[in-house]
């Protein structure tokens, strides 16, 4: 299907996207924390681990300790060092996919350098699962137990 144009020439899609980086998926969330920012901006949709700090989080940090959510009301689209950034331990959440071969069937897995999620990477999330089958770069909902 054809984008829509208006008279003045602007074209617009057919339809808007399903969801953002991020974002929750079905509209609640289950578990989340807040927790600071420690060592280098995070991206909304990445996973997190435990940075060296009580209560602090970071890429590349121990373990998994969930999922950047977005936050609308920032200017960027990241949390900043030193912020406190909302992270989902539980609940469904969209993500950006960073391989092929994400469907239902494949274990979410996560690079915790960089905190992209896909599947077969070094670190698995246990529980979670992918609710939709995508290419590498679409968005894909990840359901955490």
């Amino acid at each position: 299907m054809a984008p829509i144009q208006d008279t003045i020439g602007s074209t617009y899609p057919t339809r808007t996207t399903s969801g953002y980086a991020g974002m929750l998926a079905d509209g609640s969330l289950n578990d989340s924390q807040s927790k600071i920012v420690e060592t280098a901006a995070i991206a909304f949709g990445l996973a997190v681990g435990a940075g060296t700090a009580d209560g602090s989080v970071k890429l590349g940090g121990t373990g998994f300790e969930g999922i950047a959510v977005v936050d609308k009301t920032r200017t960027a689209d990241s949390y900043a060092v030193g912020e406190y950034a909302a992270i989902a331990k539980k609940g469904v959440i969209w993500v950006t996919a960073s391989t092929a071969g994400v469907n239902p069937a494949a274990a979410v897995t996560f690079t915790a350098a960089t905190g992209v999620i896909g599947a077969g990477l070094v670190t698995t999330i246990t529980g979670a699962k992918f609710l939709d089958t995508v290419a590498s770069g679409a968005l894909v909902r990840v359901y955490l137990p």
